[in-house]
């Protein structure tokens, strides 16, 4: 049997130095980088066999003609994940050496050849896809039965491609990212008619079959209007940003972006709050088609820490080399248990954080990591799913016009401004809470008791911040910020970045960023009020202190 798809990376397997990074590296090994053991799959099996320098070998042979293709061969070819951590890990060449597209090549070479895997189940999965447009074999015309009663505009700049996982196996997340995007009133849409977009038929080698899928959809898509399609699932993102473009010539007017990555730019124009009513642990869990791949890692990390009280803490290994879920390169449809045992590995490392949640933006990691809990108290959620289970929805911010020559001043503008759009800053305080922020362009002005440059006051109401021109009549706490402090605030993006810089100007001050205050109430009523928690989270107090541990430079008055 020939191999013309494989033998194209010939050359590129003459640079493994058989030094085993790619299975064996660890942190200590490997300039403190996040790696532990990278093949997870060569984690439990154990054989040389199942890492990316044992593959390679078997490759070899398989071309020089030195080893024979047999059935099991066969069927070692669908072990694989396909993640990318052992490309990830080498040093051999400047981008490492690519075995996940070897393997691709292999398996396309066996499919075009008439060569069967493991039961069959590629071959299975192919029919399912073509005769339902979808990997499960569910009737195409239930897709959407849980959402087509919502009214979808016929035509939108905005397309929400849902995914096989989401609309039958995972309709949760579908639900959430639903609701998010209507909670900011945005003008999307789906197709009604949305068909698999190909992504597992790719990692089984069907490539032509996935050619013409592609080609159908983004006819479907250019023909509706569409300018950003977003999608909630990894695996639907990167088949569309980066394989389609290997297979047809792609639409230069129309954009492909994550769920997390368009959501993230909705955030910051201060579009949504989120927050937990208590400090909670997360943890997240690259997927390996949104990160390794289409090298997406911020933008889940930021929405994680725009939740107010979320505590984001990393797993042992992380970001571009972050250990698979299991669940990837058609290894959960061929060899389910296999797929469960790298699942259980994760959850085993997620476990050492004493977490709530584990989250990931991928519905099959969301799928196969809550199979493989095996009793651990923590949740496994989609971000989709945890953003929209902590929407704030109970703070507006209103500017009460008012003349004042106070709010003349433009610093003081833009920071009335800034807070009116980020009114989850005072979501911990008490309604009826007033705080009045006074600001100075010199320490000594303040010392001195000068008039200040500018000055507001915020009422926080049941449902509502009302920021107020001038001073207040009886503020609970007065707060003295630099102009030069004040100009960094307005440049957070959220409650969190700007509670970390508010007590790094109150803990460090310098004379051009400095934050002080003067109390007007008893510390007890005022910790009592909910000032005390963001003192907690500006890392002004620790948890187990109160507002009478604040230095001598607080004045009470």
């Amino acid at each position: 049997m020939d191999y013309p798809y494989l033998s194209a990376f010939r050359s590129q397997m003459d640079f493994c130095g058989k030094c085993g990074d790619c299975a064996l590296a660890v942190e200590l090994t490997t300039a403190k980088k996040h790696i532990n053991k990278p093949c997870v799959i060569k984690n439990v099996l154990g054989f040389e066999a199942y890492d990316a320098r044992g593959r390679i070998l078997i490759l070899k042979r398989l071309l020089d003609g030195t080893l024979q293709l047999n059935q099991e061969i066969i069927d070692w070819a669908y072990t694989c994940l396909l993640c990318g951590n052992c490309q990830e890990t080498c040093l051999a060449l400047d981008n490492g050496i690519d075995l996940p597209s070897m393997m691709e090549a292999f398996r396309r070479d066996l499919i075009e050849n008439g060569k069967y895997s493991p039961s069959g189940k590629p071959f299975e999965i192919l029919e399912k896809t073509l005769t339902h447009h979808n990997p499960y074999g569910e009737p195409h015309d239930q897709r959407f039965h849980f959402i087509l009663s919502e009214n979808f505009p016929p035509h939108a700049d905005i397309l929400l491609f849902v995914g096989c996982t989401a609309a039958y196996r995972q309709q949760n997340i579908a639900l959430s990212a639903y609701k998010i995007l209507k909670k900011a009133n945005i003008d999307f849409t789906i197709l009604k008619d949305e068909k698999c977009c190909g992504s597992v038929l790719l990692r089984y080698g069907f490539h032509d079959k996935v050619k013409v899928l592609a080609e159908e959809l983004m006819e479907q898509i250019q023909k509706s209007g569409i300018k950003t399609v977003v999608f909630p699932c990894a695996g639907c993102y990167r088949t569309f940003k980066i394989d389609y473009p290997k297979l047809i010539e792609m639409p230069k007017d129309i954009k492909f972006i994550h769920f997390s990555e368009y959501l993230e730019k909705l955030v910051k124009e201060g579009k949504y709050h989120f927050r937990f009513d208590s400090q909670t642990r997360i943890s997240y869990h690259d997927p390996c088609h949104l990160g390794r791949a289409a090298g997406v890692f911020e933008a889940p990390r930021f929405l994680i820490n725009s939740i107010n009280n979320a505590n984001l803490i990393e797993l042992e290994t992380r970001r571009n080399y972050s250990h698979c879920c299991g669940a990837g390169g058609g290894v959960k449809s061929c060899f389910p248990e296999i797929s469960l045992k790298v699942g259980q590995n994760r959850i085993i490392e997620a476990a050492q954080n004493n977490i709530n949640y584990l989250v990931s933006t991928c519905p099959f990691c969301k799928t196969n990591l809550s199979q493989s809990l095996n009793g651990q108290n923590f949740k496994v959620l989609d971000l989709t799913e945890l953003l929209s289970q902590t929407l704030d929805e109970s703070l507006t911010g209103t500017i009460i016009q008012k003349e004042s020559s106070f709010v003349t001043h433009e610093l003081t503008q833009n920071y009335i401004t800034y807070l009116s759009q980020h009114p989850e800053i005072f979501s911990d305080l008490v309604p009826g809470s007033v705080l009045e922020f006074t600001i100075y362009d010199s320490i000594d002005a303040f010392e001195d008791e000068k008039p200040p440059t500018g000055a507001f006051h915020v009422v926080r109401l049941e449902n509502e911040i009302e920021i107020h021109p001038g001073l207040a009549d009886n503020s609970d706490l007065q707060l003295a910020l630099s102009e030069g402090a004040v100009r960094e605030l307005v440049l957070s993006k959220t409650k969190k970045e700007y509670s970390l810089k508010f007590g790094a100007f109150y803990n460090d001050p310098e004379e051009e960023y400095w934050i002080d205050f003067l109390l007007h109430k008893r510390t007890k009523t005022l910790l009592k009020m909910g000032y005390g928690k963001f003192a907690e989270e500006a890392g002004i107090l620790d948890e187990d202190e109160d507002l009478d541990s604040l230095d001598d430079r607080v004045k009470i008055i």
